[in-house]
């Protein structure tokens, strides 16, 4: 990890990565495309994927809401669309692939100052 501003990205396996990011939540197609590649056919290619963020966007009352507020809500926003979006658009460029699995959590997963400290306390 390179925290932007502070460090240079970090070159790993052909590419520069900065604060543990990357450029797609959910790279579907490098997996099937691995898969085609090893010889396998659509039909044979079984796909699960586990989301990071929810399977829906949760209301909220946004009128109280500062600069802040509105930026994590935009994040929120953002990182579920792209996500839908790429698994979407893997769905529909692999009709023939079977679609068995899509975990998400229900509830926010919790993060801490500390990096993957799960610690909820």
């Amino acid at each position: 990890m390179s925290f932007a501003g502070f460090f240079p990205p970090a070159d790993v396996f052909g590419s520069s990565y900065f604060d543990g990011s990357a450029v797609w939540d959910v790279d579907i197609f490098t997996a099937i495309n691995r898969c085609l590649e090893k010889g396998y056919k659509n039909s044979d290619i079984v796909v699960d994927v586990v989301l990071t963020s929810a399977a829906n966007l949760k209301n909220v009352t946004a009128e109280d809401y500062k600069s802040i507020g509105m930026l994590f809500r935009y994040l929120e926003i953002s990182s579920f669309y792209n996500a839908m979006d790429g698994l979407l658009r893997a769905r529909f460029a692999y009709p023939d692939v079977k679609w068995r699995y899509v975990v998400s959590p229900s509830s926010s997963i919790p993060s801490a100052f500390v990096p993957m400290d799960m610690n909820q306390g």
